[in-house]
């Protein structure tokens, strides 16, 4: 079975600088072939990634080409095969309507660099690169055992990171399951409320208000920076590792209720369009901005919730254990009765209380609303 995992790699300053080289080359591979595959588009002609591989060995034979020699050439072929899967993901996106996104040249100036190597070895409990040495790694989950197929290095706020896809040789279903289903009826008051009627709270070492606001001051504070400073630098540092303090608690939060949701054996929730709920209000012809204030506090706080990326870790932690995820129709959730079935807008008294007006059923909403999700099946719906 494939395995990922993330690791934080300590490369000493020698290693930093080839790391860091090896960044630049791959940047530079990417960006020349990427405008060579364009120019050749607009001529009428497709390069496919075995012929924008053969590229490379003239680019390192080339006056002022030779510094791609001194780096690992599986990266730089994995670099290639990036801007096939990003034409590809390009015009999958343009057939399926959805957000276009053309493939862009890569900035040496973006906080998070990265490249893909494919001969990597673990020696010594530590991790063995291509051209740079054994680098000083901290396996928190203990030595990986099996094959490695691809490390990706990366560096994230003057932070390196490694993460290893390997094969751990385990074909069966590790993980198991409870035969439980329940169904989850997340929001932005509480996070998420079950079907067992357990709400779940991120806890105090998870709490992200204070540290969204010192972010927000990193932000006015770079901003006020002159343009190509040293100061500058220092604030965008700065603020880069406020960014991933945030980012790191939230996925710590999100593992952690996920791991424990996943012990089920199936698990129901909302097939949310997050990105059209998450939309900037239109206002009106006599005032453009009406609700947008109000509109973008929402969106910010839909956004922070991380849902999309909290159902990507639990569908793949459940289908590891063998369970599965289903995504239901969320059409009237917060609006209809889990007793009767009737749907009203008036059921909804407040953002926590919810009162069937044919029933008289009184429940907490998010409860009910998880209790609507658990019985449903995807189907349309209709509002009474």
């Amino acid at each position: 079975m494939l395995k990922v995992v993330k690791v934080r790699i300590f490369p000493n300053a020698i290693q930093k600088q080839l790391i860091n080289k090896t960044f630049g080359s791959c940047r530079y591979v990417y960006n020349m072939l990427l405008d060579a595959k364009i120019k050749a588009y607009e001529c009428g002609d497709n390069l496919s990634a075995y012929e924008l591989k053969k590229r490379l060995v003239p680019m390192k034979n080339v006056e002022g080409g030779e510094f791609l020699k001194e780096v690992d050439s599986t990266a730089l072929q994995n670099s290639v095969l990036k801007i096939d899967i990003a034409y590809k993901n390009f015009f999958r996106r343009v057939k399926q309507g959805g957000a276009v996104g053309f493939p862009r040249f890569k900035s040496k100036h973006n906080s998070y660099q990265s490249y893909q190597s494919s001969t990597s070895t673990i020696k010594n409990n530590k991790l063995k690169l291509p051209k740079i040495g054994e680098v000083k790694t901290k396996f928190h989950r203990g030595v990986i055992v099996g094959k490695i197929k691809t490390v990706t290095i990366s560096c994230e706020a003057n932070q390196y990171f490694a993460s290893i896809n390997y094969e751990d040789g385990l074909e069966n279903i590790i993980g198991s399951t409870n035969g439980k289903t329940i169904a989850i009826d997340v929001g932005v008051k509480v996070f998420a409320y079950t079907s067992e009627k357990k709400p779940i709270h991120p806890k105090k070492e998870h709490d992200l208000g204070k540290d969204i606001k010192k972010m927000i001051k990193a932000q006015k504070s770079l901003s006020r920076k002159k343009k190509g400073s040293a100061n500058r630098l220092k604030a965008k540092l700065k603020l880069a590792k406020k960014h991933l303090k945030i980012k790191n608690k939230r996925n710590d939060f999100l593992h952690k209720i996920s791991n424990k949701l996943s012990e089920n054996q199936t698990i129901k929730v909302e097939d949310l369009k997050i990105k059209n709920m998450s939309k900037k209000a239109k206002g009106s012809i006599e005032n453009p901005n009406m609700r947008a204030s109000a509109k973008s506090g929402l969106n910010r706080s839909i956004l922070q919730q991380s849902w999309g990326k909290f159902f990507e870790m639990l569908e793949y932690k459940l289908k590891r254990n063998g369970g599965e995820l289903v995504k239901v129709n969320p059409k009237f959730t917060s609006q209809e009765c889990s007793d009767c079935g009737h749907i009203s807008k008036e059921n909804r008294l407040s953002q926590a209380e919810f009162k069937c007006t044919r029933c008289s059923m009184t429940k907490n909403a998010d409860y009910n609303a998880s209790l609507v999700i658990l019985n449903r099946a995807g189907v349309a719906l209709k509002a009474s």
